[in-house]
């Protein structure tokens, strides 16, 4: 009876190495995640993020991701913003400042790739342009009538 039940017992603890090693490999994972934005092509945790595509009004610099590849990734970093952007100084007066990135709503594009489609900043210390209205037009520029501008709600749609 003893060796019956020892007989038993290992037969059980063997059944799961069995199965194991008879198992197929795992396929290959989802495909990575990536970020496209100003015609910069696909990638993956950018370091660098135009934010107002065709000028350099801000740019996100030194960018540290945390949870890509999650529905929603964060980035910290710095923005370098053009002060100038709207007034009439025309030769441009640049400063640094503390910019949050958040990445979300991934969609699927072409066969294998993933992507996120929509990019929200925020200026951690407040908005470097002080006493601008949130839906400035780009109709009274000198130098560029229809040039564009930072979306309203600091909110951009992304493509693949």
């Amino acid at each position: 009876m003893l060796a019956r039940t020892r007989a038993a017992a290992m037969a059980t603890a063997a059944a799961p190495l069995l199965l194991v090693g008879c198992s197929h490999p795992a396929g290959p994972g989802p495909a990575p995640v990536t970020l496209d934005f100003c015609g910069g092509g696909p990638q993956v945790r950018p370091a660098v993020v135009e934010i107002v595509c065709g000028t350099s009004d801000i740019d996100a610099n030194s960018l540290t991701w945390s949870a890509w590849g999650r529905q929603i990734a964060t980035a910290v970093g710095t923005a370098v913003v053009d002060l100038c952007t709207y007034e009439d100084c025309h030769t441009g007066s640049f400063t640094s400042v503390p910019i949050v990135i958040i990445a979300s709503k991934i969609k699927g594009c072409a066969k294998v790739t993933r992507a996120y489609s929509r990019l929200q900043y925020v200026f951690v210390d407040g908005s470097p342009f002080p006493g601008l209205p949130a839906n400035v037009p780009s109709s009274n520029f000198i130098a560029a009538p229809d040039r564009p501008v930072p979306p309203a709600d600091q909110t951009v749609s992304l493509s693949c």
